[in-house]
Parts: C-alpha cells; sequence; structure tokens
C-alpha cells in the first residue's frame, strides 16, 4: 500500500479532505449518513437550518449533497492526477463539520489514508475505484437523501456531476500538466462521464452523469435540473447555471 505525499494531501485539503479527525459531536460517519434517523437529524438540524436559511428539507437535502459530492471530486483528482486510489467505502469515511463555519461546508476525513496503485492493469484499477466510489458509496447517499428529503434523484446526481465536470475541467484549462499526464486525465474524463457504464454507478439503465454533461454556451453549461440554491439565497438569487429563466420586471 502507498500513502498521500504531505504536499498532496495539502493540495487535496482544496476538495475538502480533513487530516485532524473532530471530535464524535462535529462528526457523522458515512455508515450513518444511510439510516433514516441520522439524516432526518441532519435535515432537522437547527443549526444547519440557520445556515442555509431555509427549513425546507428538500432544499436542504439538495445542499447536503452539493457539500457531500466534493467527495466524487477528491477522490477522482486523486485517482488521476496522482494515480492513487482512496479508500471511499463508507466505513472508511465520516462528514466533519465546524461550528465557527457561517455556511456549513464539512470536510472529510478517512480513518485509512493508505491508497492503491495501479497493476498491470490500470484500466481495471480505474474501474475498481469509479465502483468502490459511485456504487458503494454516492448512489447509496443519493438513495437515502432522496427519499427520506423526497426530492428526485436527478437533481442529487446533477449536484454530483456538475463537481465533476468542474474538477476536471479547470485541470484540462489549467494546462499545467505534461502531455501523458494530461491524456490520462483527459481519458479519465471521458470515461467518467460519458463511457462508463450504468453498473459502475449502481444504476440499472443509463451512466447517471453523461445526460448532464452538453456543451457550454457563453461559458456556462446551464443545468437540467434545479439545485434549489435560490431558496436558501435572502435575494432569492439563483446560479449562473440554473435552468430556470427569471424573468427581470419591467423598468417603469
Amino acid at each position: 500500500m502507498a500513502r498521500l505525499t504531505t504536499d498532496e494531501m495539502e493540495m487535496l485539503k482544496k476538495y475538502r479532505l480533513s487530516c485532524e479527525k473532530a471530535t464524535p459531536q462535529s462528526s457523522i460517519t458515512g455508515q450513518a449518513l444511510l439510516k433514516p434517523d441520522h439524516v432526518q437529524k441532519l435535515l432537522a438540524s437547527s443549526e444547519i437550518q440557520l445556515k442555509l436559511n431555509t427549513s425546507n428539507h428538500k432544499v436542504i437535502g439538495s445542499m447536503i449533497m452539493k457539500r457531500y459530492a466534493f467527495l466524487a471530486a477528491l477522490v477522482l483528482y486523486t485517482m488521476s492526477v496522482y494515480n492513487k486510489g482512496i479508500n471511499s467505502s463508507l466505513a472508511n469515511l465520516s462528514l466533519q463539520t465546524d461550528e465557527k463555519d457561517p455556511i456549513w461546508l464539512p470536510s472529510f476525513y478517512f480513518d485509512n489514508l493508505e491508497v492503491t496503485s495501479p497493476g498491470k492493469s490500470r484500466n481495471e484499477w480505474r474501474t475498481g475505484v469509479i465502483e468502490s466510489l459511485f456504487t458503494y458509496n454516492i448512489a447509496k447517499i443519493v438513495s437515502a437523501i432522496s427519499k427520506e428529503a423526497k426530492i428526485t434523484k436527478n437533481i442529487l446526481w446533477e449536484n454530483t456531476a456538475i463537481y465533476i465536470f468542474w474538477m476536471y475541467e479547470s485541470i484540462i484549462e489549467e494546462g499545467k500538466y505534461e502531455d501523458e499526464k494530461l491524456d490520462r486525465i483527459k481519458e479519465d474524463f471521458q470515461f467518467v462521464v460519458e463511457n462508463a457504464p450504468a453498473e459502475l454507478f449502481g444504476c440499472k439503465d443509463t451512466n447517471p452523469l453523461s445526460k448532464f454533461y452538453h456543451p457550454k454556451k457563453d461559458d456556462i453549461r446551464k443545468r437540467s435540473t434545479c439545485c434549489l440554491f435560490y431558496l436558501t439565497s435572502k435575494n432569492s438569487d439563483r446560479c449562473k447555471t440554473c435552468p430556470i429563466e427569471c424573468k427581470q420586471p419591467a423598468n417603469n
């Protein structure tokens, strides 16, 4: 087993990796996030409702998924850029919160940060990393939040997809890696969002990310679903990518 270097761990803090274990009062295990009572506790949390400026469970469920989706970016960045596989099993993961954080952006703590490396077949290794991340983690969280918050899975999957698109496109646009590594990153991106079969995501029919991946217009990729963020905004502000066109009042 290999390990992440100090520099790699420092970089992954951008994707909310936490290297310090929080107190039990400030964390929730990945496995607990699958339990209805624990999900309901999050949805009904007065602290979270205050920070998100809403008590609407559907909205809170969407915002929880937007926070949790950073896990996908963290694991896939590690896979594509460092060629290392984080153990993303729910049993190895905790979601940690900071009471002083005014907007509730939890971080991810892994009990075991040993990582895997590609063997003779990188494609087989990559398949395993993706399946572990999505089938045995993300897909289960999507189902749990969808059921308890009574929100469609489509919104939750797109909440996940947008951060994956953002992560890969940011790396590619930076253009700071040599051709061989950049080609690997581009190939991983195409595989994850277009070519990977539905089974790797715990889905039956289609890759749940591919339907949200369409060309940008004026450097913006409009969402197919609304994440409901505007319901947390005191001014009802919408994301630039919101699919709902807001009609501006006419000037008198």
